[in-house]
């Protein structure tokens, strides 16, 4: 299992920041902590999670459309 801290001044940099590790398979963990350097979030990722990810993108780039003339 993985872990990962995000920290950020205000609450606003810390939702961007956390939105861009989501698709890549990690999950809130926990709450967030208010700290005298502004707020953080833990967030965790499990290998199994991962391969997922990597075959979803995989089955997403595969699919065809047929164009109807």
């Amino acid at each position: 299992m993985e872990y990962n801290i995000i920290i950020a001044p205000d609450l606003e940099t810390l939702a961007t920041e956390v939105a861009d590790f989501i698709p890549m398979g990690w999950r809130l963990k926990g709450s967030i902590l208010e700290h005298n350097n502004g707020f953080a979030q833990q967030l965790e990722r499990r290998p199994s999670d991962t391969l997922r990810m990597q075959r979803k993108q995989r089955q997403i780039k595969q699919k065809r459309t047929k164009w109807i003339e």
